[in-house]
């Protein structure tokens, strides 16, 4: 994968810590005609600081670039492997879980992966983690444009100057949320569909293919008929840091 010029390459068993909102170029290259697994684990950025506020010996980095863990010990492993799940995480009390993930980010830091401090998010950068923390909700313009106290007018100006529209950034983060959902979850597509503002199935993967060029299912469908695989994505979900493994 590919950000901000910067590659990083993981083989199997590698892991990376990604930088929130930073596009991404992301290259799969399975060894055919073998299946792979490749997984994400967002998590939000204030967990990653609140954690190295609490660690004397950790200085983020003044660049937020995409870096390698070394040698990750096995409890760490089996930790990220437990975090991965929504199911595991969801039986815990939040305060329980939120120590669970800030021990996560506390073994990447010890690995070297540590995240670098976030520049001034640009406005597209802001709606789009507004949207993430309600993707299902009946968004308009409007609601945007109280909720950063300026006129409609104003709000859509200014995303005009970052290259982009409300439409354009609502539509991008709920097919970006609906990816990870049908990556890291056993949901139903239908299911996956109203998570992300959707009532018809088929207007959902209608959108998806537009966006990903490839159907919902498909997703969830034999991988080894892909013997690479380039995609060029969005961070995902939430103002969140991925931890990739």
């Amino acid at each position: 994968m590919v950000i901000r010029d910067t590659p990083l390459l993981l083989t199997a068993g590698e892991f990376g810590l990604l930088p929130d909102h930073q596009p991404m170029t992301m290259e799969n290259i399975p060894k055919a005609p073998q299946n792979y697994e490749a997984r994400i684990l967002p998590i939000p950025r204030p967990l990653f600081e609140e954690t190295y506020a609490r660690l004397a010996f950790i200085t983020p980095p003044r660049t937020a670039l995409p870096v390698k863990a070394f040698d990750l010990p096995d409890e760490a492993v089996a930790l990220f492997d437990f975090c991965c799940s929504p199911e595991s995480l969801a039986k815990l009390p939040t305060p329980v879980a939120t120590v669970r993930l800030m021990e996560l980010i506390t073994w990447f830091a010890l690995s070297g992966a540590v995240l670098g401090v976030q520049g001034n998010p640009l406005l597209q950068h802001r709606l789009r983690q507004m949207i993430e923390a309600d993707p299902s909700r009946n968004w308009t313009l409007g609601h945007a444009a109280r909720s950063f106290n300026m006129s409609e007018a104003t709000l859509r100006r200014k995303l005009a100057a970052e290259n982009t529209s409300f439409t354009e950034t609502l539509s991008d983060t709920r097919m970006t949320r609906a990816l990870a959902l049908l990556q890291t979850t056993t949901l139903p597509i239908a299911h996956v569909a109203q998570e992300v503002g959707y009532d018809s199935p088929s207007q959902f993967s209608a959108r998806f293919k537009e966006r990903f060029g490839i159907n919902p299912r498909e997703i969830r469908g034999d991988l080894g008929i892909f013997e690479r695989i380039g995609t060029e994505v969005e961070q995902i979900r939430r103002d969140a840091v991925s931890i990739w493994g």
